[in-house]
C-alpha cells in the first residue's frame, strides 16, 4: 500500500507506481474557494457567473442603495421645497405689511383732508351764521360800534388820540354824539363806504387796528378751526405714543 502523501499521486507510466504529480512552473497555484479576476466582456456575462444566492445578495445591495440615494434626494427636494416656501412666506408677509402700511398712510391721509375740509365747512357755517346775526344787531344797535372801540381803547397808551375810519352812516352818528368821541379820545373821524356798519378801523401815531366786521369774523374762524382741529392733533399724538 501506498503511503499517504500531502501531494496528489499519479501512476506512472514506466514503473506501474504512483508518482507525486508536480504541476508545470508556468501553472498557478491552486487555491480552495478562490476564482481569479479574468474580466467580463459584459455585466450579464458577470450576472452569468454568479450564484443564484450572489445574485439575490447582489441585487439587495443594489437595492439598499438606490433607497439611500431616493431618500437623500427626496430629503433634498423637500429642503428646497421648505426654503422656497419660507422665501414665498416671508416676501408675501413683506408685502402684505407694505401694503397695510400704505392703506393705513393713505386712510389717514384722506382722513385727515375730510376732516380739515369739515373743520373749515363747519368753521364757515358759523361765521356766516354769526356775521348775519352782527349785521341784524348793528341794525338795530348802533352801540355795536361803540363796543368795537371800546376793545380797541383799552388796549391804547393813556392820552392817545385815535383817528377812526367807519362806515358814512355811523360817522354820522358818532359826529352827533360828542360826548362819546371825548370818551372813546377820537380825534378824527374818516368815512369808508367799504366797510360795514359796526366796525372800523382805529390808528394812532404808530399802531393801527382792524376792528372792522369782517376782521373780527375771520379772527373768530381761525378760533374755530383751531378748537375744531384739537380732536385731531391729540389723536396723533395718542397714535405716535
Amino acid at each position: 500500500m501506498q503511503k499517504w502523501c500531502p501531494e496528489p499521486l499519479a501512476p506512472s507510466p514506466r514503473t506501474g507506481r504512483f508518482e507525486a504529480l508536480r504541476p508545470p512552473d508556468t501553472a498557478e497555484p491552486a487555491v480552495a474557494a478562490f476564482r481569479p479576476e479574468r474580466g467580463f466582456a459584459a455585466a450579464d456575462t458577470l450576472l452569468r457567473s454568479l450564484s443564484r444566492d450572489e445574485r439575490v445578495q447582489l441585487l439587495a445591495l443594489v437595492e439598499q442603495d438606490l433607497r439611500k440615494e431616493y431618500a437623500e434626494r427626496h430629503r433634498q427636494d423637500l429642503a428646497a421645497l421648505a426654503a422656497a416656501a419660507a422665501a414665498s412666506d416671508a416676501a408675501a408677509a413683506e408685502a402684505m405689511a407694505a401694503w397695510q402700511q400704505t392703506l393705513a398712510t393713505e386712510l389717514r391721509d384722506a382722513q385727515q383732508t375730510l376732516f380739515a375740509s369739515l373743520v373749515q365747512r363747519l368753521s364757515e357755517l358759523a361765521v356766516l351764521i354769526a356775521g348775519k346775526i352782527v349785521r341784524r344787531e348793528v341794525a338795530l344797535d348802533p352801540q355795536v360800534l361803540v363796543r368795537a372801540l371800546e376793545t380797541v381803547f383799552y388796549k391804547l397808551d393813556t392820552g392817545a388820540r385815535l383817528s377812526v375810519t367807519v362806515h358814512p352812516d355811523d360817522a354820522a352818528w358818532v359826529e352827533a354824539a360828542p360826548h362819546l368821541r371825548e370818551q372813546l379820545r377820537i380825534a378824527e373821524i374818516k368815512t369808508d363806504r367799504r366797510l360795514a356798519r359796526g366796525g372800523c378801523l382805529v390808528k394812532t401815531d404808530d399802531v393801527e387796528w382792524d376792528a372792522t366786521v369782517a376782521g373780527q369774523l375771520a379772527v373768530l374762524q381761525d378760533m374755530l378751526e383751531e378748537v375744531l382741529a384739537v380732536p385731531a392733533a391729540t389723536d396723533d399724538k395718542e397714535e405716535h405714543a
